[in-house]
């Protein structure tokens, strides 16, 4: 960048006014903006597409973006540590990444100190918003925060099976057992109680014994808080013993196919992320214009953009908080709405309805919908 000292009155002067005539929305620089991703391992492939979402966002609105500075989520509260005090040298207005809690955990009081805002796409636990709040750290969660899954479940079942006897089953594992507890209590606050509940040894090729315990208690449905595969085992051993069950299950069911499928009218609580609906068109067109698929982070990152573009046409030289911006407004995404609170807590859920046709998901529909309603009359 070039940089001219200005020592004459006249040329001053010049300065002044050209200040004082510039449209008041004008920005003094494109918005910087910071990627901490995976390098390497496991997680690169997300990192990757968190990169290319940036990229194919920045081809079609040039200028809008300044310098996209990258570091490395290790995933580790070290390399947290590290890229927060590299994004924080680098200068730039707001970090996007962080995909691990630990990483994201380390870093938030360093760039908050610098008042530095993070956009996190990937990290879901309540807890991490709840000190994000209490400490004043500068976290704004675009990926679904994990209460709202249990939420989006248990109001479905109300809707869908309130008078059918259902089942609440899992596998045993912390996020399955969680999941199902707090699913059992919203729905004991509006007295709606399971015929049965219980748990399961997962990743069994079959699942004999408890499909006699869900047939002997009588339940039609059932919400399996547990992964795709353990969920086909089931489905498969209700089908080989005569059971007629109907299946719900949670986010861990975006997963691969398993040995078995997943019968067909299985209905699931997904990241919006990870079935499109039709606010995602304009970004699976920019996708397949760079020989691109809309899948995994893609779109919650191509999201995460549209929010930044929309927020730096905003800035000027008066109002340059890029938390403030970014707060209480609604803005259009390839995810639908999105509307960050106060504490930077999204205030849509995040979690969509999905249910299993023909070899796949795709979001419960008004007539899916009232066919399940139809069904629970």
């Amino acid at each position: 960048m070039w940089r001219m000292i200005m020592r004459s009155p006249l040329c001053l002067l010049v300065l002044v006014l050209a200040l004082l005539s510039a449209p008041a929305t004008a920005r003094a620089e494109p918005l910087t903006v910071g990627l901490v991703i995976p390098q390497s391992d496991q997680f690169k492939l997300l990192g990757d597409h968190v990169r290319e979402a940036f990229t194919v966002w920045d081809a079609d609105n040039p200028g809008v973006f300044g310098d996209i500075v990258e570091g490395d989520d290790g995933c580790t509260a070290e390399s947290g540590v590290d890229a927060a005090a590299a994004m924080s040298e680098a200068g730039v207005d707001i970090v996007v990444g962080f995909l691990c809690t630990e990483s994201l955990a380390a870093a938030l009081p360093i760039l908050s100190e610098d008042r530095i805002p993070v956009m996190t796409l990937t990290v879901r636990a309540d807890i991490i918003g709840e000190e994000a709040a209490r400490l004043g750290w500068r976290l704004f969660r675009l990926a679904p925060r994990a209460g709202s899954e249990a939420e989006i479940a248990a109001d479905a079942i109300f809707r869908f099976w309130a008078d059918k006897p259902f089942a609440l089953i899992e596998d045993g594992a912390i996020s399955g057992r969680e999941l199902v507890e707090a699913i059992r209590a919203i729905l004991e606050d509006r007295s709606l109680k399971p015929a049965f509940v219980d748990n399961y040894r997962p990743g069994q090729a079959t699942q004999p014994s408890l499909v006699r315990r869900l047939k002997a208690a009588g339940v039609t449905r059932v919400f399996v808080g547990g992964d795709r595969s353990d969920l086909s085992v089931i489905a498969q051993e209700a089908e080989h013993q005569g059971v007629a069950l109907r299946f719900m299950g949670g986010d861990a069911l975006n997963a691969p196919a398993a040995e078995h499928p997943l019968p067909d009218g299985t209905i699931a609580v997904l990241a919006a992320g990870a079935v499109h609906g039709p606010e995602a068109e304009s970004a699976r067109e920019a996708f397949a214009r760079h020989d691109m698929i809309a899948e995994g982070l893609r779109v919650p990152a191509f999201a995460a953009a549209q929010i930044l573009g929309a927020v730096a046409n905003r800035l000027d030289y008066g109002e340059t908080d890029l938390g403030d911006l970014l707060t209480g407004a609604t803005f259009s995404t390839a995810l639908g709405p999105v509307t960050f609170d106060a504490n930077g807590e999204r205030r849509e859920p995040g979690f969509v309805l999905a249910i299993q046709k023909d070899g796949s998901f795709t979001r419960l529909s008004v007539e899916d919908a009232a066919r399940l309603s139809a069904e629970t009359q």
